[in-house]
């Protein structure tokens, strides 16, 4: 029997205090990064992933820099370590370090990723990044034949209306509550649900 492949999902920027809402609306705080891990990991299940959350934060580093930070760094190594990965999920800050992290990868690297997902990581007041940077389209070049066969989904979504359907309770920010957001979004998960 064949596993299924692996979807990894990072989290986002870290929280020393109770910040950030639980899945029950409550400030907790997030040492590691902030995501409410059981609707990411269903997200990735009835995608048909096995989905693996990197226990690192999406924090940048001190100058904004994300192309250096240790969730950037230890996501590339885990995604050349290992072919069965063809799936990357982030979450806010992680989701903006999905672009750092695809633009290191290498071309055949980049061919075993077949969906990525980007969730709560809307532009920046200069626009960037968007989602067009995510596309596959912008990874392939004309003049770089190693390139032909990059190709991926995208699922692309910034934050939750204030009422969304997910949210426990009025008043609860819903940025936190974009995992179970796009769980309920997902055509392909609403069927699969009993």
């Amino acid at each position: 029997m064949m596993s299924n492949p692996k979807m990894l999902i990072l989290r986002g920027n870290s929280a020393k205090k109770p910040t950030y809402p639980n899945e029950k609306g409550d400030n907790v705080a997030y040492p590691d990064g902030a995501l409410h891990e059981k609707a990411a990991k269903d997200y990735a299940t009835c995608r048909g992933y096995d989905g693996d959350v990197l226990d690192v934060s999406g924090d940048p580093l001190k100058d904004g820099d994300r192309d250096k930070n240790p969730q950037t760094v230890q996501a590339v190594l885990k995604l050349r370590d290992d072919s069965s990965y063809a799936g990357i999920y982030g979450f806010s800050g992680g989701g903006y370090d999905v672009l750092h992290i695809l633009k290191q990868l290498k071309p055949n690297e980049l061919e075993r990723i077949k969906l990525v997902v980007v969730l709560g990581a809307p532009p920046g007041k200069n626009g960037y990044p968007s989602k067009s940077d995510f596309e596959s389209a912008r990874f392939v070049s004309r003049t770089n034949p190693e390139t032909k066969g990059i190709k991926w989904e995208l699922v692309y979504m910034t934050n939750p209306p204030a009422d969304a359907s997910v949210l426990p309770r009025r008043g609860v920010d819903p940025h936190m509550f974009g995992p179970e957001w796009l769980l309920a979004q997902e055509l392909k998960c609403r069927q699969a649900s009993p």
